[in-house]
């Protein structure tokens, strides 16, 4: 959730442990050992709204997962009550003027990251209770941007912009990227620790092969960074990237060279992929000089063995007119291996691309689309341990007489239309995919007038073990935008033709 342009970035002080139930009272429960069949409402809670969904699984026991999502009072019973939380305000965050909701200043608790820990796959859920701030930063108690992950030895950590909002007048003076860690399955977890980068799109990966565990987030460095307001102001707008062993111990933040919102790590390297621009930003400052002598813009993938020490890159022939950001995934079961893929064609269809010398040559695209008269966006690339490719994502649907294309999306991001889910699977790692699976079992609606332009929803994601794909995205059929998740065995996937 970008702090210039999203509703709230949250606060939680304790989250009290609840189960979550089917969202459709017809759906059949799982039988014991086995995941759901249909896809679940975890929140079950209208009095907050639900985005930014991210899923981790165990990779000693593929039954444990960890839920995390972003949670705000900015709700439609919120605005309808006209409670002064929901009123919008001007925020001053340095040379920025921004809308945010009232609640951010005056309500610790008005804004949340919960995490939902499963033992059975996901067939049930339970929420934990994670500490917000590090000791030495009491005032930074709102947080939101989650990010989860696990290490090889099944040790989860969960990452976020951990925030000080301060007053409308002077916005967020210090902020920090938290990070805390489980070692019991996401039961409990330690007290969280500042890894350095700073606050805006915090995103975690985890190395399966050599345990190392990487965070990297957007902007400057300094008062953001370090959690102190004092910190002398950062110049250089960035992705920063940090590397541990252990969650607890981050190495200096290096500059990545551009705004990769994805990133993915095996065999001891880690890989991003970004498109770059003329153009200062937030995220990061110009960077069409990393063409290299190719059509700027261009796309960039790079890699790292050093922690961002030092990045080796190149530059991919590939159309620069697709939508968004690309995405990377990294193959846990073959040294080398890539996949890029991006919203080409407008955003109506993913060309996927692999590599398998670590970016030196390319082949594809293999293109997946449910419907190539629509445009897709929030979606989320990953592997299996054993080198089958999972993408997913959701379709704009919209209604009569408007157009299938790219629209002009709210304050906040996210669509203002309906959308439904979908996802697919290679098990061939890339080279080719079968036939899309929709995964949500009916449309969600958009967003009401009045929401905001459905903030604090950047994305969704999809992780995969041996066997099932793991979903999770927001959604507002039960009435406010939840969060849902669903378990899909790889079996459920039809071989392409």
């Amino acid at each position: 959730m970008n702090i210039v342009r999203a509703a709230a970035v949250a606060v939680l002080i304790d989250l009290i442990a609840a189960c979550a139930s089917p969202m459709q009272s017809g759906d059949k429960p799982a039988a014991p050992g086995s995941s759901p069949s249909t896809e679940m409402n975890l929140s079950n809670d209208l009095t907050h709204r639900y985005g930014e969904n991210q899923i981790a699984v165990n990779p000693k026991s593929s039954s444990n997962l960890v839920y995390a999502s972003l949670t705000t009072g900015y709700t439609y019973a919120c605005q309808a009550a006209k409670s002064p939380d929901c009123e919008m305000v001007q925020a001053k965050i340095g040379s920025f003027s921004v809308p945010q909701s009232r609640g951010n200043f005056t309500g610790h608790g008005f804004n949340a990251v919960s995490v939902f820990v499963s033992f059975d796959r996901g067939r049930t859920w339970q929420r934990a209770t994670v500490p917000v701030h590090p000791p030495e930063h009491p005032d930074m108690n709102d947080w939101g941007d989650p990010s989860v992950t696990a290490g090889p030895d099944g040790t989860f950590y969960l990452s976020w912009d951990d925030l000080n909002w301060g007053s409308p007048e002077n916005a967020l003076p210090n902020a920090g990227v938290a990070v805390s860690k489980s070692t019991d399955g996401g039961r409990t977890w330690s007290v969280p620790v500042l890894t350095g980068t700073p606050v805006d799109g915090p995103k975690l990966a985890a190395d399966l092969n050599t345990g190392t565990i990487y965070e990297a987030s957007s902007s400057n460095l300094g008062p953001h960074a370090t959690g102190d307001a004092h910190s002398p102001q950062g110049k250089l707008w960035d992705r920063w990237l940090v590397s541990s062993k252990d969650g607890v111990h981050w190495t200096t933040p290096q500059p990545m060279g551009g705004f990769g919102s994805m990133m993915s790590a095996a065999h001891g390297m880690l890989a991003t992929t970004f498109k770059t621009s003329g153009q200062q930003s937030m995220f990061n400052a110009p960077n069409n000089e990393l063409c290299d002598g190719a059509p700027s813009p261009c796309t960039v993938f790079e890699t790292t063995k050093d922690g961002g020490a030092t990045w080796s890159r190149h530059v991919m022939s590939v159309p620069s007119a697709y939508s968004g950001q690309p995405m990377v995934a990294a193959d846990p079961s073959k040294p080398g291996h890539f996949a890029v893929a991006l919203a080409a064609n407008s955003g109506k269809e993913f060309d996927v691309y692999q590599t398998s010398d670590s970016g030196n040559a390319w082949t594809g695209p293999a293109i997946v689309s449910d419907d190539s008269t629509k445009s897709h966006y929030h979606a989320w690339l990953a592997y299996s341990p054993n080198g089958v490719l999972g993408i997913m994502w959701r379709t704009r649907l919209p209604g009569p007489g408007q157009s299938a294309g790219p629209v002009t999306e709210g304050f906040g991001g996210g669509p203002i239309w309906p959308y439904s889910v979908w996802a697919a699977i290679s098990r061939d790692s890339g080279t080719t995919f079968g036939e899309p699976l929709r995964v949500s079992g009916s449309d969600s609606p958009a967003p009401q007038s009045g929401a905001f332009g459905n903030a604090a929803d950047d994305y969704s994601s999809i992780t995969l073990d041996r066997e099932y794909a793991y979903v999770g995205w927001a959604d507002w059929r039960p009435g406010d935008r939840s969060a849902f998740f669903r378990a899909i065995k790889f079996d459920a996937f039809k071989q392409g033709h």
